[in-house]
């Protein structure tokens, strides 16, 4: 399908569409306590957590608000394992679990520590808006943060802010980020049904899409597959809510940053499409780094080299999120596993 030249640049379209992208850290806290209370009265809530007072409605209304820890102990009061969430986020058990209470003002150090990674406090604090001087503070369990500032701080060193709120309470619940959270599910869904979907996302953003004639064949060309293919994706993306045609140029739409890892089967199947993807471009001689490593190492290596592989994965992410601008599409597909073994006891995090 041809598309006519856009008389708006989609350049403007995206800038617009990214002003969108800024969450209410307040409004989601105030939200994801109400979510928390769930039929009980504020007052009984309050009483449920050891307060005299209606605390809870001062939370509610934004007046006041707990630290981190102390959300993550009134989610224990609940009935919700933390330690079972922090896992459920990064898709295997925290070490410092074994040493921090998991709703202590430590272990909420401990996991901003690892959400971070390499992450410098300097550019934390470019990316978050706190000081650096607050972020040292918070990372060393010297100060706690409340928490809309824990919120944000999960979505500045992630941006999957959403995805740890869905380790506790189904994101559809706080209203004013149900639409974002089905936005993310959508291109979730999207990249199982037509994996190419995200590459032609991807590539929409680009800047050589704003200025090509024919914006579904220099899709095709960009990416090396055919315009059938950019077709279906495409279809794929209007269904998911991603991407939009204004003016006959497609749209993407913001959303947060994606994991697929939530679904350990599913991420299994497409870490296999790409990973063929990747052996077809190597066979075809194209650009690219490919390499591979055969070495005999001790169990605990291989899990230091576990450890590594996941912290260069989060600074590859830091970079990305950052890098501007737009002109190429880049795939990297990462194997580490035990030869010696018939199953691989979750070696490499796929998130």
């Amino acid at each position: 399908m041809k598309q006519r030249r856009s008389q708006r640049p989609p350049a403007a379209s995206r800038a617009a569409a990214r002003s969108e992208e800024s969450l209410d850290f307040e409004r989601v806290a105030a939200e994801w306590v109400r979510a928390l209370r769930g039929k009980r009265t504020q007052a009984a809530f309050s009483r449920r957590l050891g307060y005299s007072n209606s605390v809870v409605h001062r939370w509610e209304a934004g007046r006041a608000w707990p630290t981190a820890a102390r959300f993550l102990e009134a989610c224990e009061a609940c009935g919700k394992d933390v330690s079972v969430a922090y896992t459920r986020f990064f898709r295997r058990r925290p070490a410092w679990l074994a040493q921090h209470p998991p709703s202590s003002p430590q272990a909420v150090a401990a996991f901003l520590q690892q959400l971070r990674g390499k992450i410098s406090v300097v550019q934390l604090a470019k990316d978050s808006g706190f000081s650096r001087y607050t972020l040292a503070r918070w990372l060393a369990a010297e100060a706690e943060p409340r928490l809309p500032q824990f919120v944000q701080l999960v979505e500045a060193c992630s941006r999957r802010s959403l995805d740890f709120i869905a380790a506790f309470t189904p994101p559809d619940e706080l209203p004013c980020v149900a639409q974002r959270w089905a936005r993310l599910q959508g291109m979730r869904t999207a990249a199982y049904e037509e994996s190419w979907s995200l590459a032609v996302l991807r590539a929409l953003e680009l800047e050589g899409y704003a200025n090509a004639h024919d914006g579904t064949r220099w899709l095709a060309t960009t990416l090396g597959i055919g315009e059938e293919q950019v077709q279906r994706a495409l279809d794929v993306l209007v269904k998911a809510g991603q991407a939009t045609l204004h003016a006959g140029r497609w749209v993407p739409k913001p959303a947060a940053a994606v994991s697929t890892g939530r679904d350990p089967a599913t991420v299994g199947l497409l870490t296999a499409k790409w990973s063929k993807v990747a052996i077809e471009r190597l066979e075809q001689h194209a650009p690219g780094h490919y390499g591979y490593s055969l070495f005999a190492v001790s169990r605990a290596d291989l899990r230091r080299l576990r450890d590594l592989h996941v912290e260069y994965l989060r600074e590859m992410q830091s970079i990305i999120a950052r890098s501007k601008p737009d002109e190429c599409v880049g795939l990297l597909c990462l194997q580490l596993l035990d030869l010696s073994t018939r199953t691989d006891n979750a070696l490499l995090d796929p998130s």
